[in-house]
C-alpha cells in the first residue's frame, strides 16, 4: 500500500461539516456532492502511487442503461478489474465508480470506497492469475475483499460512519422511513455477505439500535445528532 494514510486525517473536519449540513440543508448538500462527485474521486485517487508498470484507468460514470436506483439495490456496484496483463497487451487495470450508487456522497463518505477499490489495484499485480480467478471462485474473492476492507479500515472509523449515515439519510429523503429502514437493514444484516461475501459488517449493532430509536420516535435528527456527537468527540481527542 503506497497511499499516504496520514494525509487522510485532514478530512475529519470535513466530516463534521458534512454532518452539520446534513442536519441543516440536505437538498443543497446532496446537490453539491453530485456536482463535485468526479473531482472528489480524483482528489482521493490522487493520494495513491499505483504499482510501477501498470496503467490504472479510473471511470466515474453510470452503466449505459441508466435507470432509477437506490443505494441498497444490488445492481449498482462498483469494481476494480484487470483489463490486460501481458507484454503484448500491456498491463492495465480499470476502477469503475458507479454514479448511480455514489454521486450523492460527500468526499469523506467516498473515502472508504475509494480506499477499498485502490487496494484491489495493489493486490492484482502481486498475483495476477489468482486475482483474475476470483471472478469465478467465491473463496478467492472473499480473500481479496477481506484484504481490501482491512486496508479501508486503517483510516478513522468516522469515514465508515459518515458513509453509512449519508446512505441512510439519503434513502430517508428519497423514500421516507421505509427507504431508510431498508438501507439500514442492508448495511447491518446483508452487506457483509453480498456479492459472494468477504466484507466487513458495514453497520455496527450500536448504530443500528440508534437508527431504530430514531425510527420509533419518527425523528431522523435523533440519528443525525448521534453522529454529530461522535465526530465532535473524535476531533477533541485529536487536539
Amino acid at each position: 500500500m503506497e497511499g499516504r494514510i496520514d494525509d487522510f486525517d485532514k478530512f475529519l473536519r470535513q466530516v463534521r461539516k458534512a454532518r452539520q449540513e446534513i442536519k441543516s440543508d440536505r437538498p443543497d448538500f446532496w446537490k453539491k456532492n453530485r456536482i463535485n462527485f468526479k473531482n472528489n474521486i480524483k482528489t482521493l485517487i490522487g493520494f495513491y502511487k499505483f504499482p510501477e508498470g501498470w496503467v490504472v484507468n479510473t471511470i466515474a460514470s453510470n452503466f449505459l442503461m441508466d435507470k432509477e436506483s437506490m443505494p441498497y439495490d444490488i445492481d449498482v456496484w462498483s469494481f476494480s478489474d484487470v483489463v490486460s496483463a501481458t507484454e503484448g497487451q500491456g498491463f492495465n487495470i480499470v476502477i469503475f465508480f458507479n454514479k448511480a450508487d455514489l454521486e450523492y456522497l460527500s468526499l469523506p463518505a467516498l473515502l472508504p470506497i475509494v480506499a477499498h477499490e485502490a487496494e484491489h489495484v495493489f493486490q492484482a499485480p502481486k498475483d495476477t492469475k489468482r486475482y483474475v480467478l476470483q471472478t469465478i471462485d467465491d473463496n478467492i474473492s472473499k480473500e481479496f475483499e477481506k484484504g481490501a476492507d482491512e486496508e479501508a479500515r486503517k483510516y478513522s472509523d468516522e469515514y465508515r460512519r459518515e458513509n453509512l449515515l449519508e446512505k441512510i439519510v439519503y434513502c430517508f429523503d428519497k423514500a421516507s422511513w421505509a427507504g431508510a429502514k431498508k438501507m439500514a437493514d442492508y448495511l447491518y444484516k446483508e452487506a457483509k455477505d453480498a456479492f459472494g461475501g468477504g466484507y466487513d459488517q458495514e453497520m455496527k449493532k450500536e448504530e443500528y439500535l440508534e437508527f431504530m430509536k430514531a425510527h420509533e420516535e419518527k425523528d431522523i435528527n435523533v440519528f443525525i445528532d448521534y453522529f454529530i456527537e461522535s465526530i465532535t468527540k473524535e476531533l477533541e481527542e485529536k487536539k
